[in-house]
């Protein structure tokens, strides 16, 4: 095993090598036992997890974080001061009809302050968890449709998000983000008893609960959002069963849900600069379009996609778009651990080793300037 890996390395670094006059590849870490993901803020990693335990990073140093499961999800408050870790209980440990997760919240020097445990309901679907800046922790639940918040471990407010007329047991896809002291929460309406799906909410709710807003969205379906630097971009779709039609919508929303702007493409991934100059958005495997948010101007990238599928989307402070490739039957066959890094702008792109079992390596991160991303066993810097 040791030496398939040597091989694998070596290979790697070839190829790397081979591309050293376009890129420039520099690794800031390197671990013994295979990365499954790894969380960062500004490029620079703090956690990742293996099949067999939960990380720390600290300053190259790394740390076996005993006291959490290497199955937990970690997340960050938007100013990476806080930490979420959630961790979903096993199908075996279900009582009473109830799948149970733990939350444990954790300070910027990994000290843990308080942990919640909270039940789902019977058809035992995770509840949807985000933490603020100032320690909050936010948990809905995308079955009854209910919010709940925590401060300091204590239940402070709960509250029903939207209220329906039927009985409310269908699943619905919910984003969720703390925005200062506002939680901001999209969701879905599916349809009941085969009716077509109402549009999506837009919901803003004060710290303690007392104070909600709500407006519709033009789109039934959420894809994705982004909410940074004081500006809230979503992008969704409807979809037409007779006429078996997809109707995308990118739209740029008021703090209060009113839309701003629309722009009719599918935006299967957002993501804004650390500076909120540029706004880059996956609209196929084979465009992205670049808003230059101060001179109000869009760029439309075109590229061959050459077979293969885009993911990953990431852009600097200077309009810098990358992306990573793999191929269009990567994740079906997973017969090779190879993906690419594809800088669209330019047509350059370098060869990476990822392992196609764990999704959530397949992120590119930016400190602003420079491009970011852990392998299966590296932390990788990518330069143009």
């Amino acid at each position: 095993m040791n030496s398939m890996r040597r091989m694998i390395l070596i290979g790697l670094q070839t190829l790397l090598l081979g591309h050293a006059l376009a890129l420039q590849i520099d690794s800031q870490v390197t671990l013994r036992e295979a990365a499954k993901s790894w969380v960062s803020i500004a490029g620079h990693p703090l956690y990742y997890t293996s099949s067999n335990s939960l990380y720390m990073i600290d300053n190259q140093s790394i740390r076996k974080m005993l006291a959490y499961s290497s199955q937990a999800n970690i997340s960050l408050s938007p100013n990476g001061e806080y930490r979420l870790i959630s961790l979903l209980h096993n199908l075996d440990e279900i009582k009473d009809g109830q799948r149970y997760s733990d939350y444990y919240i954790l300070d910027d020097q990994n000290e843990l302050l308080y942990s919640v445990n909270r039940g789902t309901a019977s058809d035992l679907k995770p509840l949807v968890a985000a933490i603020s800046n100032s320690g909050l922790l936010a948990l809905a639940d995308p079955v009854k449709a209910m919010i709940y918040i925590y401060e300091a471990g204590n239940l402070v407010a709960e509250g029903q998000l939207y209220e329906d007329d039927g009985p409310m047991s269908k699943e619905r896809s919910i984003l969720m983000q703390w925005v200062d002291a506002q939680c901001y929460v999209l969701l879905e309406r599916p349809g009941l008893n085969g009716s077509p799906a109402g549009k999506s909410l837009f919901i803003r709710i004060s710290a303690d609960g007392r104070e909600q807003m709500t407006s519709y969205l033009p789109f039934s379906r959420l894809l994705d959002k982004v909410f940074q630097n004081q500006r809230f971009f979503i992008s969704g779709y409807d979809y037409n069963a007779a006429e078996e039609q997809m109707l995308p919508m990118i739209v740029e929303v008021s703090p209060q849900g009113k839309v701003l702007w629309n722009n009719e493409n599918f935006g299967h991934e957002l993501t804004l600069s650390a500076n909120g100059a540029y706004l880059a958005i996956l609209s196929s495997h084979e465009f992205i379009q670049l808003f230059n948010l101060d001179s109000k101007r869009v760029s439309e990238i075109h590229f061959n996609n050459e077979n293969k599928v885009c993911l990953g989307l990431s852009v600097n402070n200077q309009g810098e778009v990358a992306v990573i490739r793999v191929a269009a039957d990567f994740f079906a066959k997973r017969n090779t651990h190879f993906s690419q890094i594809f800088f669209p702008q330019t047509a350059r792109n370098v060869d990476i080793q990822i392992d196609p079992r764990f999704p959530a390596l397949f992120q590119v991160q930016t400190d602003g300037d420079r491009f970011y991303i852990g392998t299966n066993y590296e932390w990788l810097e990518i330069t143009q």
